[in-house]
């Protein structure tokens, strides 16, 4: 009795034992996939401070995040914070769906080898991992990828999310650059003009002397509506960049005719900056940085708050 007693309690203890090893990893299919080869997920994406993408065709960019938390692209262009965001985003959010099929894994590998990107990721300065970026699956519910030194393939995906993340890493240069238009405060422009072409009696034009400002034309100038229009150059960004071969679009615009041009003076020569403006769409117009021979589209309803007649910066 006593013996089986004994039986019983140790075939109890094995069931126990197998049911919590059953519901502990129970659709957890990556406690069976290798670590090492699915670590593709940043968790602490605040501490990532360098990001390099490569493509097979030679091309590449370098994204660095500088003191002051924004990105640099390639060491001479403003990044676009919001594409910064949603690649961070991704590489937080992005979790592996499952290993690729035998089907499909010399597929993938073969398209790693000539259209796959190469990304590094960087963390506190040192070099946290490496892994390439594929083609997506047959569905679009998934994007192939693979971690530099192994030789499986893995689907990766965002959980809620139905559709690929391959285009997050992005190769064209052109689409991770910000469009900077101005960057100046109050504080630091000395002067300011915009000339309403075809209406030479509506001309702004705002002169700083020891924070203080005087508008042409205008006995009196109220000092704080002034400061809080000045302040609307701050943080001007437009859409794009239009392409500009040979210069052959600014030098075109150069001699067109614009609806306003908007002179800036800065304390620091680098901020200042002309920029004519042409109409496009009712939505749209087209900015000419003639010096930069930059050709922009910019928002109008952004630089209406710019396009103001000088009568609203009086005192009543």
């Amino acid at each position: 009795m006593k013996s089986k007693n004994t039986l019983l309690l140790v075939v109890l203890l094995v069931l126990v034992g197998a049911a919590a090893y059953f519901f502990t990893n129970k659709g957890s299919e990556k406690s069976t996939l290798n670590s090492k080869e699915t670590a593709f997920t940043v968790t602490d994406t605040a501490s990532v401070d360098k990001i390099f993408i490569a493509a097979k065709t030679g091309a590449s960019n370098t994204l660095t995040r500088q003191k002051n938390g924004r990105w640099l692209l390639n060491d001479k262009y403003e990044a676009r914070q919001d594409k910064i965001n949603s690649l961070l985003a991704t590489m937080h959010r992005m979790e592996v769906k499952r290993p690729a099929d035998k089907a499909s894994r010399n597929l993938a590998i073969r398209d790693f080898a000539t259209l796959g990107k190469k990304v590094e990721v960087y963390q506190h300065g040192e070099l946290s991992k490496v892994f390439y970026v594929g083609q997506t699956t047959d569905d679009n519910l998934g994007t192939y990828f693979i971690m530099e030194g192994s030789e499986n393939p893995y689907v990766l995906h965002i959980p809620g999310f139905n559709g690929f993340i391959n285009t997050r890493f992005d190769i064209a240069e052109a689409n991770w650059r910000s469009v900077p238009v101005f960057r100046s405060n109050a504080q630091s422009i000395q002067e300011l003009n915009i000339e309403y072409v075809g209406d030479p009696k509506a001309t702004l034009n705002i002169k700083q002397n020891n924070d203080q400002y005087a508008i042409a034309g205008l006995k009196e100038t109220d000092q704080e509506n002034v400061k809080a229009y000045l302040d609307n150059y701050a943080f001007i960004n437009g859409q794009y960049f239009l392409p500009n071969p040979q210069n052959r679009v600014s030098d075109s615009l150069a001699i067109s005719k614009p609806a306003a041009i908007i002179t800036l003076t800065d304390s620091n020569p680098e901020k200042s900056r002309t920029i004519k403006l042409y109409p496009k769409t009712e939505d749209y117009l087209i900015a000419l940085n003639e010096k930069k021979k930059e050709v922009m589209s910019v928002q109008t309803y952004v630089f209406n708050r710019l396009l103001i007649r000088k009568e609203g910066l009086g005192k009543n």
